[in-house]
């Protein structure tokens, strides 16, 4: 016999039960990697209502209050595949997908290009339809019963574009909620599931997006393929220009020349013309070139590495501009997502960026995407209906705790078996981009040039202080001062770990005592009107270290020249000198690329210096020590230069200003007697363009 309360807790149970499930479809994480799950509720739901149904039903002479038409109907509906779509676009191709309530993919649709400044409005809305209406028929929905749709397109990160490709959006699917974005959102969303991370993508064009956990964005790129660099059109283009001048003989041979003649159906060089000016090949046409380019780069060809280099440095640097801007630091991990067909489907390029952005960027994680643009773009239409977006578990492959500069180089780990003109070519680029490595730090090297000039002009000094091949270098531009500038031996200091015999020895050991280094500044009595270069490739060197804590706790300016970050050494450090040239040709020998930037900074700052305390007159060097011919010689022509005068008169002038070439500069310029002169320059310092400009 069925109790009273049967029926009423039946009712109760089925609401609720229902209820339940339901709000936990819209709550719970999407099982992305799951499939069916909404089936499997809809079918224990429809069970479930017929055995309560018997169950109140049994020995029961009353009715049951349970409405099982409703109770059915908020099953089918609230259980229904609903769909969104999204849409990647860009230079070369527009891809389509229909994923359901649960981010699951039903549909995939392809078509031409859709950016809008390459293939205007009509084309585009074109593009659009068809992928999507291809990818609708392959899932067996109908377009206009779309829940949401978010199109992630080239061009789209400019207001003007925004707005027409948003028209064409609302006269497709004008029941649909839905917006515009950047390809890029797709690609990072696609790639890590949310939006705090940083996307690179490298394709037809190129361009990197951020944003940070604050919800701030920055981007870098995205020009169009003209404008932008590290592209498949950029590296195409460059690898066209590297081949004419092949062609014309002013640069080295190159396999690039007979494999793009091959790739184009060429037959001559002289063919390049017409089939750039005449048949007016698409960007994608272009840019089809970049694997080729690529796989040539696996050769060690000259010319095709550098294009290869060229393109990865233009990565690393977007990067780096976008982490600068979303204040991502050098010690919190962040992931970038490598999207883009080159990045995608070419692993030798993939590492090459990977190592020279982990070199600029030392917080970057380089990962590939766990699903592309055209998914992300639906998982952001996806949150158009309530949905949140989840991180996925991201697995990156952790780096070891080895400093860049102590990493293997992945262009030559097949150097012992390369030719010698390879062999020299790798190095040379190598070089090269340890050169353009100074660039960023120009800033910071002209702020700690004139830090330091302040203070010398008040009597302080300039200390180098390092260990092996940096101690070297710091006493060779120290000693190379007083020649060229006339300044006494004491005013710019060399100091080496392990002493003079340093300099001529490997004494690799005097560098791990960091209290030797705090006690060669103590007995160079250290105090607040010095300033202190601390040289270390590692920005680890224990006796560097110790050496600029000491300084600084002295009140001296420190300032430190590292090639890695993050560095101990900036810890101590007031100015953060960094060329950043990542692993060298031969592992760690840091004398090569490091020692090089070194030594270009070093040159920096002495004769910076030099110029801001008056040593110059314009590029002349009038401070000069007139010890053997040469300089004598030297002297005079500076004399006649500045003057405008012939060497004899300048002879003549250094002769009666007892070879003082600043003296005898302002007299003949001022046509006043050596004696005038000598007090005019004492009066300004010894600044010549002071003392002739003086009234």
């Amino acid at each position: 016999m069925v109790k009273s309360w049967q029926p009423q807790i039946a009712q109760i149970f089925l609401e609720r039960f229902v209820t339940t499930k339901v709000a936990r479809l819209e709550t719970t994480k999407p099982p992305r990697h799951k499939e069916g799950k909404s089936f499997e509720i809809l079918g224990v739901l429809r069970v479930l209502v017929p055995l309560c149904a018997w169950w109140c039903a049994l020995d029961s002479d009353k009715p049951l209050h349970v409405n099982f038409y409703s109770i059915n109907h908020l099953i089918a509906e609230e259980c229904m595949i609903s769909f969104v779509i999204g849409v990647d676009g860009g230079g070369s191709k527009t891809e389509a997908v229909i994923l359901n309530e649960l981010s699951q993919e039903m549909g995939r649709g392809r078509a031409g290009s859709s950016n809008l400044l390459l293939m205007g409005k009509e084309n585009t809305r074109l593009a659009l339809l068809t992928a999507m209406q291809a990818a609708a028929d392959a899932a067996g929905v109908r377009l206009e019963d779309a829940s949401a749709v978010v199109w992630a397109l080239a061009g789209a990160g400019r207001p003007a574009q925004v707005r027409i490709l948003q028209t064409i959006q609302q006269s497709l699917l004008p029941h649909a909620p839905g917006y515009v974005c950047t390809d890029a959102l797709g690609a990072l969303v696609g790639g890590i599931g949310a939006r705090a991370g940083v996307v690179v993508i490298s394709g037809t064009g190129m361009m990197v997006y951020g944003e940070n956990n604050d919800g701030e964005t920055a981007r870098a790129g995205g020009w169009g393929h003209l404008l932008d660099s590290g592209s498949g059109y950029a590296i195409g283009q460059s690898a066209l220009q590297a081949i004419t001048k092949t062609i014309d003989g002013s640069e080295q041979p190159t396999i690039l020349l007979p494999r793009i003649l091959a790739q184009l159906q060429l037959a001559s060089p002289q063919d390049i013309i017409s089939w750039i000016y005449s048949s007016r090949p698409a960007a994608s046409e272009i840019a089809a070139l970049a694997p080729l380019v690529l796989e040539v780069a696996t050769t060690n060809d000259l010319l095709a590495t550098e294009i290869l280099l060229n393109a990865a440095e233009a990565l690393a640097a977007s990067v780096e501009t976008v982490a600068r801007k979303l204040g991502l630091s050098q010690t919190k991990q962040f992931p970038l997502v490598f999207s883009g067909g080159l990045l995608l489907n070419n692993a030798f390029y993939r590492s090459v960026a990977s190592q020279t952005i982990r070199t600029r960027v030392p917080a970057a994680r380089p990962q590939l995407p766990h699903f592309d643009a055209a998914t992300g773009a639906g998982f952001l239409a996806l949150e158009l209906v309530g949905h949140k977006l989840w991180p996925f578990d991201i697995h990156v492959q952790q780096a070891a705790n080895v400093w860049a500069s102590e990493q293997r180089n992945e262009l030559t780990r097949n150097f012992d078996q390369l030719d010698t003109f390879k062999l020299v070519s790798l190095m040379h680029l190598e070089d090269k981009r340890a050169v353009s490595a100074v660039r960023p730090n120009l800033p910071t090297i002209a702020a700690a040039i004139d830090a330091i000039a302040q203070r010398m002009q008040q009597g302080g000094r300039l200390i180098y202080v390092g260990a092996g091949t940096s101690g070297r270098l710091g006493v060779l531009d120290a000693s190379e001062c007083p020649p060229t500038f006339n300044t006494s031996p004491d005013l710019v200091v060399g100091v080496i770990a392990g002493g003079n015999r340093a300099l001529t020895e490997s004494i690799e050991e005097a560098e791990d005592d960091p209290a030797k280094g705090s006690q060669a500044m103590a007995e160079l009595t250290v105090g607040p009107l010095d300033s202190v270069v601390g040289i270390a490739a590692s920005g680890r060197t224990p006796y560097v270290i110790g050496a600029l804590a000491e300084a600084r706790s002295r009140g001296a300016l420190t300032a430190t020249i590292t090639c890695n970050l993050p560095a101990p050494t900036t810890d101590v450090a007031d100015f953060v000198l960094a060329p950043l040239v990542g692993p060298e040709v031969i592992t760690g020998s840091t004398r090569l690329k490091a020692g090089t930037v070194q030594k270009l900074i070093l040159n920096m700052l002495s004769t910076g210096v030099m110029v801001r305390m008056g040593k110059t007159y314009g590029n002349l060097m009038v401070d000069v020590r007139q010890q053997n011919a040469k300089l004598q010689k030297r002297a005079r022509r500076i004399v006649a230069q500045a003057c405008n005068i012939d060497e004899t008169e300048a002879a003549a002038a250094l002769a009666e200003s007892v070879n003082d070439v600043k003296v005898a500069i302002v007299s003949t310029l001022r046509a006043c007697s050596p004696e005038a002169a000598r007090r005019r320059l004492k009066r300004v310092g010894g600044d010549v363009r002071a003392a002739v400009s003086e009234a």
